[in-house]
């Protein structure tokens, strides 16, 4: 019984077996999630591009359909599947409001989204605008990230959201500022 002992304690076989079970878990995870989180932080920066080609291709003139700009923020976010991005487009205009300066929306479109309520407020205006009746677009953009490995839980729900401001570049004049009048919208008052 001794000698048995003696000889199961010292014995390496099936040691490599036991080790690369201990590991391989481990060693899978990684591999995944060196794939899955890349991924994910590549899907996030072209949806943020998204956002800014957008708010950029609305900021420039007034146009009849919104179409080719959904189609530019749909391209950039290539070779990623982004079926199901929520796009709000925004014309904004900023208002004094007693010691600040207030951004209210004087027009909205939206792409499997809700677009913005007419005159409600976003919040305070961007650094750049802080002027009364300054003018300027915003673009919000939300997707839903659907991982390939569902091994990694802060990414199984995560949805990615931006929402981009962006100065008028050319517009057409309304009350002696510049700005940009989405689709069946109107100037701001």
């Amino acid at each position: 019984m001794r000698g048995a002992w003696t000889r199961f304690r010292r014995s390496a076989e099936g040691a490599g077996a036991v080790e690369f079970a201990l590991i391989a878990p481990i060693m899978i995870l990684v591999m995944l999630a060196s794939v899955e989180i890349p991924r994910a932080v590549m899907t996030g920066q072209r949806l943020a591009r998204s956002a800014r080609t957008m708010a950029d291709l609305i900021s420039r003139q007034n146009l009849g359909s919104l179409d080719d700009v959904y189609a530019a923020g749909a391209a950039v976010t290539r070779p990623y599947d982004t079926t199901g991005m929520g796009v709000v487009l925004s014309a904004v205009g900023v208002y004094a409001d007693g010691t600040g300066f207030v951004s209210k929306v004087c027009s909205s479109k939206a792409r499997s989204a809700t677009p913005r309520n007419v005159n409600s407020i976003i919040g305070p205006a961007p650094a750049a605008s802080q002027e009364a009746k300054s003018r300027y677009v915003m673009a919000e953009v939300t997707f839903p990230y659907k991982p390939l490995f569902s091994i990694l839980p802060g990414l199984r729900n995560y949805t990615f959201s931006y929402a981009i401001t962006w100065p008028i570049r050319k517009g057409t004049t309304y009350n002696g500022k510049p700005e940009i009048v989405l689709p069946d919208g109107k100037p701001c008052a």
